[in-house]
């Protein structure tokens, strides 16, 4: 049935802006930096554990209509990817451009891959189970990263509703062979390595795309759901690891935001139930839509990166 209600409004602005009133959709707000403290040092931690956790990152003002409206898609029944509609979620991201200029560099490009996690108080709900972002090298030598994924708690995230687990960097066998893919690259061998990161509300907790991590199963004694999200962002000089690149400085204008829903909705599929009417709605909105996404002029072919 919600698929019907999708395929019928998911193009209606209006439809979006009466589900939540006090959310944006092409508005003028301009993002307002993150609190992010001392880059150099985040820097240097990133590489050697291939994980950063910076507490209170974000205010309470910026996160509590995110959070609203996840939980008011959730309600509806509504996959709360759909999110990304609003204003909100893109401006979040880009408060952080000091941090991610300082670990990406200048000119870093966000690639087109996102999400929006609500993780209910029951032992039936869980985050994604344990992954590495991308097995292809997605590190220097040094563990700097090429790529990046950025993942934003809108509610406290805690072991009782399904918080972070990483295997840090320096840990994990898998960094010193230099090769994340192939069997057994999810297992972990010795489990008190493992670290549980549970975060307040509006931390940022970012990693390389090497890192094995996993989200948490809820539990009927959790006091509230986990509502977050992720966006992954890469180095301006490696190849493109997933197209189109985006401009991370730009808001989609809505029809496009439409198109890259749908294709993440489609290339997510493997990870989570995606009913038949869900995929039919995201497939017709990115074969609309997507084609309008703005590609570079020319995206950056440097000589001698492998990806």
């Amino acid at each position: 049935m919600i698929g019907t209600v999708l395929a019928a409004q998911a193009e209606c602005r209006d439809f979006w802006g009466g589900l939540c009133p006090d959310m944006s959709i092409e508005g003028e707000a301009i993002a307002r930096p993150a609190a992010v403290g001392e880059t150099d040092e985040l820097f240097l931690e990133l590489k050697r554990e291939g994980y950063v956790q910076v507490p209170n990152a974000l205010p309470e003002s910026t996160i509590a209509p995110i959070r609203y409206a996840v939980s008011t898609l959730f309600q509806r029944g509504i996959p709360v990817a759909f999110a990304f509609v609003y204003d909100e979620l893109w401006l979040a991201y880009q408060s952080f451009s000091r941090f991610l200029t300082a670990v990406l560099g200048e000119g870093y490009w966000a690639l087109p891959d996102f999400w929006v996690w609500y993780v209910s108080p029951s032992e039936n709900a869980s985050g994604w189970g344990p992954h590495r972002d991308r097995v292809i090298p997605t590190v220097d030598d040094d563990n700097s990263p090429q790529t990046l994924s950025v993942w934003l708690p809108f509610t406290d995230a805690v072991p009782l509703n399904g918080c972070m687990y990483v295997l840090p960097a320096h840990l994990d066998d898998r960094f010193q062979e230099r090769r994340w893919d192939g069997e057994g690259n999810n297992v972990v061998l010795r489990p008190q390595d493992v670290r549980a990161l549970p975060a307040t509300a509006g931390s940022l907790l970012a990693w390389n795309q090497a890192v094995l991590h996993w989200g948490g199963r809820g539990s009927r004694m959790a006091t509230s759901p986990r509502i977050s999200a992720a966006f992954e962002f890469q180095r301006s000089d490696c190849r493109p690891f997933n197209s189109p690149l985006l401009d991370p400085t730009r808001v989609p204008t809505f029809n496009e935001r439409l198109g890259l829903i749908g294709k993440q909705v489609l290339q997510y599929r493997h990870m989570y139930p995606l009913s038949d009417e869900v995929a039919d709605v995201a497939s017709s909105l990115f074969e609309r839509f997507m084609p309008g996404v703005p590609v570079p002029d020319a995206y950056p072919v440097p000589t001698g990166v492998a990806i």
